[in-house]
């Protein structure tokens, strides 16, 4: 009963009733989602369950937006909404588990009983880490959105030159290109080389650095250039939705892989725009 007093205690949290009620809400549509098998024989415990984890995504989202203007911190907020919704991954595991337990061997039980409570350790933690991120992400990207199209922060905007952020578009904006036609190039004969294959491990985490860059630097205050930021930014993730849908539509073996270079072209196209864009308004896009 111990273990159950800081949720008791939270329940009477007015701050924190929302997050826990969320968290609570996620729980039956995780259960109908999820779906998986354990078993357990000579080899060792072989978990093969598949726990959906779209319902606590989405509980981080919403988490990290209706606390992005209120004294609790969404990080707390994510938190406890990870925790009580981790309750569907424990019920999941708990019910593909217990089969095998009762047709399995003693010396077996006993390993399964061992590791059963370090699993759901693990599963809880999991689920309350990764729906805190998604909160915390989700407050300072609101935050900042909010921010910007505040005109009576009382605050001088900074001038877009002096943005740091936004050196890391020209870099992709030209490493993208020459890598991509590499791609192309070798594919047409015998596949992918080993320069290509290094180049791509470069580009994909650039390419995600270079869609954050965007975003912060097009979210800066300033009066001379409002850059759209769902224009420079949601093209490319839209464009990677559209193309993982069409891929997975008919039936294509690597679907994320058809999105991934949908993305990176699209955001090739949208970051040449929008330097285009900023050197016609700020005159200059030199590094300093």
């Amino acid at each position: 009963m111990a273990l159950l007093a800081p949720l008791r205690k939270a329940q009477t949290d007015d701050s924190l009733r929302f997050a826990i009620l969320l968290g609570l809400a996620t729980i039956p549509f995780t259960l109908l989602l999820s779906s998986g098998s354990v078993s357990i024989s000579s080899g060792g415990v072989v978990i093969g369950s598949s726990i959906s984890g779209e319902p606590l995504l989405l509980a981080g989202l919403l988490v990290g937006y209706y606390y992005s203007n209120r004294s609790t911190e969404s990080r707390r907020a994510g938190l406890w909404t990870g925790l009580v919704g981790s309750i569907a991954t424990v019920l999941v595991f708990v019910v593909t588990m217990l089969p095998s337990i009762a047709d399995a061997s003693l010396e077996m039980t006993a390993v399964a009983v061992v590791l059963i409570p370090i699993a759901i350790a693990i599963g809880a933690g999991l689920s309350a880490l990764i729906t805190m991120i998604v909160a915390v992400i989700t407050d300072r990207v609101t935050t900042r959105l909010r921010n910007r199209n505040r005109s009576d922060t009382g605050e001088t905007p900074e001038p877009a030159a002096s943005s740091n952020w936004w050196r890391a578009v020209p870099v992709y904006a030209l490493l993208a290109p020459i890598v991509l036609l590499s791609v192309w190039l070798e594919s047409l004969d015998s596949g992918v080389g080993v320069v290509t294959f290094l180049g791509l491990l470069i580009l994909v985490p650039l390419s995600i650095v270079a869609l954050v860059a965007l975003f912060i630097d097009a979210t800066e205050p300033r009066t001379d250039w409002i850059p759209s930021v769902g224009i420079y930014v949601g093209i490319p993730i839209a464009l990677y939705a559209l193309v993982y849908l069409a891929s997975a539509s008919q039936g294509r073996m690597e679907p994320s892989g058809d999105a991934w270079y949908g993305f990176i072209v699209a955001l090739w196209i949208v970051a040449a725009v929008y330097l285009a864009d900023r050197y016609r308004h700020i005159g200059t896009l030199q590094f300093r």
